[in-house]
């Protein structure tokens, strides 16, 4: 069972990270286009994975299971979401060359 979620975790933060990198360079490179559609795109993508992952728990392990993997997911992407697009907020501030603390 503890295989299993792991490799959900790994996939999950494959995608994020892959899409992350995307829009980082992106911005770095200073393309017009790099307005965070592949972000929202691949934590769309990990969430619905992840409810994939919870109906097989629900099925192979139960409901119980289920509900706890909807929780932890829940908080995996909650938590992801605020860090990465605080880092990517914060190389967009480097790359125009502003203060991120004054916000002009």
């Amino acid at each position: 069972m503890l295989i299993y979620f792991v490799i959900a975790l790994l996939l999950s933060a494959a995608v994020l990270g892959i899409a992350t990198a995307m829009e980082r360079s992106a911005i770095r490179n200073r393309i017009n286009g790099a307005n965070g559609l592949v972000f929202l795109a691949a934590f769309i993508v990990s969430a619905l994975g992840s409810l994939v992952v919870a109906a097989i728990a629900a099925f192979v392990w139960g409901g119980l299971v289920a509900l706890a993997c909807l929780a932890g997911s829940a908080l995996w992407h909650l938590g992801l979401w605020k860090l990465l697009s605080a880092a990517l907020q914060s190389q967009i501030d480097r790359t125009l060359g502003r203060n991120a603390k004054s916000g002009a």
